[in-house]
């Protein structure tokens, strides 16, 4: 049964700065997986970096990309007043319940995917698409795809050919995209400027 209404990929993170290789992985989730649309979602405090700059300098960082037409900030984790991503994904599912949407990540943090609270239930509550970026040696990385979420949830993993599909599919579902690497972080662009 083919689901209806708007496809939204929600793409979390601290953006501590949001910059370029961000910008690389909203873009691939949006055309990979045909979506409709890519909320920015700027966390208000990451449970796992206690120390960063104020969420308001952080949406800046944002808005300072020139977010394209289909792409907005969404400020959904600081007015649901949630912490963790789990509690976030699920207020969104029940607040917009004919949105079918994907929750996108980078390839770094589905590697660190266990760390997060109820990480299994990020990924039954949502399809999940994981964008690929380059290992410290700029090539592939592929530990991510080889990690503990992948071996746990090997069943429910979508071949990259059919990731356009993921939009249709019920949680646990989940694909790996490798488009061309960008391989900005954050942690480098802050060492650069101190």
């Amino acid at each position: 049964m083919q689901k209806t209404g708007l496809a939204i990929g929600l793409f979390g993170g601290s953006f501590n700065p949001a910059h370029a290789g961000h910008m690389h992985v909203a873009e691939c989730g949006l055309v990979n997986l045909r979506l409709d649309h890519i909320w920015w979602m700027v966390s208000p405090q990451n449970p796992l970096k206690p120390t960063q700059p104020s969420y308001n300098s952080r949406v800046k960082t944002v808005d300072a990309l020139g977010l394209p037409y289909r792409m907005k900030i969404s400020h959904m984790e600081r007015d649901f007043g949630t912490q963790y991503t789990i509690d976030t994904l699920k207020r969104a599912r029940k607040r917009w319940p004919n949105i079918r949407f994907v929750f996108l990540m980078g390839a770094d943090n589905f590697g660190q995917l266990p760390l997060w609270r109820d990480w299994h239930g990020i990924m039954e509550t949502l399809p999940v698409a994981v964008i690929g970026r380059p290992a410290k040696s700029g090539a592939v990385n592929i530990k991510p795809r080889l990690g503990r979420v992948a071996k746990a949830y090997s069943t429910s993993r979508v071949p990259e050919t059919a990731a356009k599909t993921l939009k249709n599919k019920t949680a646990p579902a989940w694909a790996y995209l490798t488009p061309p690497l960008n391989g900005l972080s954050s942690t480098a662009i802050r060492q650069r400027a101190t």
